[in-house]
């Protein structure tokens, strides 16, 4: 995570620290998805994470996941495991409980072992239940409670993702940590992203071009979107990465419900490794392109290249469409219907704030700031004749901006 960006965003808003419960926040904290997120419990997983620099970040995960972080395969934040509470029994009926649960003990205490045929990871394994040996909480909502008093936020007002998070501590008998609602808040810090994440962002970033134009070279008239849908998910795997969501054809997908001669498609596609997405569109025809086609995808590289030139630290969004806009204008060639759009990407497709003060969400007029990842979709829709995309994804530089990927021509022939 940008702890530095965090610091400043918590002191601009008069928080003492953030609670996620949104996995992709707990991950961004922790640094860690527990197998309870995966599988979508209830209550699977939680971060904390306090302003004060002195106080850890504390990641609170189910005791089986002990075994994954032993592993070492990644850093993680402090850790309060939970597991189970054994004399539930003992609390029917209670809308709270903040003293008496009794906790199971780790995975190993129920295991056969064979001592003389242990592995050096297995060693781990009972290496770091030992290690928590009777620490479990009974509860993720203790364990909760636990993280916020070790993190010094028991009595502090905090920033949360969803506010449940208030009933959740309530059933654990916590009534003393205020909790706002910090949606927001999560997202104004992840919008700057820290150096780790720059390199996550320019490695999907080519990843994610790589597979969808391999998928692109492969298709043909008479394909329809599963098809389409299959060969992005299977060439992205085949890079490492895991194929999210693929727009083809248009918004509704291809109009004809398969690829015709001549028609020109938009293709928008997304998919991430290690959580991290990448963004790509580029526009498709089966045949010979079009003199109108040729000039319309023109259109998309002039705009493209005149909010490049633009983009740089204290530039707000607006100008950015505004700088595209003229620039095609400006062309001679045809104004076609056309979509200009600035937006974050990390974490997730769209990783940005949106304005404060209002019941519901609207797209802010950002500005940018250096270590910002974005792009730009420039969608051309028009029905009864075809679409047309480009997409790219940037990095905002001290002065400018780092393609994280190849940027070229928007049209594909195939």
């Amino acid at each position: 995570m940008n702890k530095s960006q965090a610091y400043k965003v918590l002191d601009e808003a008069g928080l003492d620290g953030l609670v996620a419960f949104n996995p992709v926040n707990i991950f961004y904290l922790g640094n860690f998805v527990a197998f309870n997120v995966k599988i979508q419990t209830r209550e699977p997983s939680f971060a904390v994470f306090p302003r004060d620099e002195k106080k850890p970040t504390i990641l609170v995960v189910g005791s089986t996941d002990l075994w994954q972080i032993s592993n070492g395969l990644r850093e993680t934040a402090q850790i309060i495991p939970y597991s189970a509470a054994t004399n539930w029994h003992d609390f029917v009926g209670q809308e709270s409980v903040d003293t008496g649960l009794e906790a199971a003990p780790g995975l190993t205490s129920i295991l056969q072992i064979n001592e003389a045929g242990l592995t050096p990871r297995e060693l781990d394994w009972i290496g770091i239940e030992k290690r928590f040996e009777g620490q479990f909480m009974p509860t993720p909502q203790h364990a909760l409670v636990m993280a916020l008093k070790e993190a010094g936020l028991d009595h502090a007002k905090v920033a949360v993702d969803d506010l449940r998070l208030t009933e959740i501590l309530k059933s654990a008998g916590h009534y003393t940590t205020q909790c706002v609602d910090g949606d927001n808040i999560f997202r104004k810090i992840r919008v700057v992203k820290s150096d780790v994440e720059v390199r996550h962002m320019r490695c999907i970033a080519a990843v994610n071009q790589q597979a969808a134009m391999n998928m692109i070279q492969q298709l043909d008239v008479g394909a329809s979107n599963a098809d389409i849908d299959q060969l992005f998910a299977i060439e992205a795997a085949k890079l490492g990465a895991k194929a999210t969501w693929l727009a083809a054809g248009s918004v509704g997908g291809l109009t004809n419900g398969e690829i015709i001669k001549n028609q020109p498609i938009l293709v928008d596609a997304v998919s991430e490794i290690n959580y991290y997405h990448g963004d790509f569109g580029r526009t498709v025809v089966a045949g010979e392109p079009s003199k109108e086609l040729l000039e319309r995808t023109k259109l998309l590289q002039i705009g493209w290249q005149a909010a490049l030139e633009i983009m740089r630290p204290g530039v707000r969004y607006s100008e950015i469409e505004k700088a595209a806009r003229f620039a095609m204008k400006s062309s001679g060639l045809k104004m076609p219907p056309l979509i200009v759009v600035p937006h974050s990407v990390g974490l997730q497709h769209t990783d940005e704030p949106y304005r404060d003060n209002l019941p519901f969400q609207v797209k802010d007029d950002l500005i940018l700031e250096e270590n910002m990842t974005l792009t730009v979709d420039f969608p051309s829709l028009e029905m009864g004749w075809g679409n047309c995309h480009l997409e790219d994804l940037v990095r905002i530089t001290k002065d400018g901006v780092e393609a994280l990927a190849t940027i070229d021509s928007p049209l594909v022939v195939i």
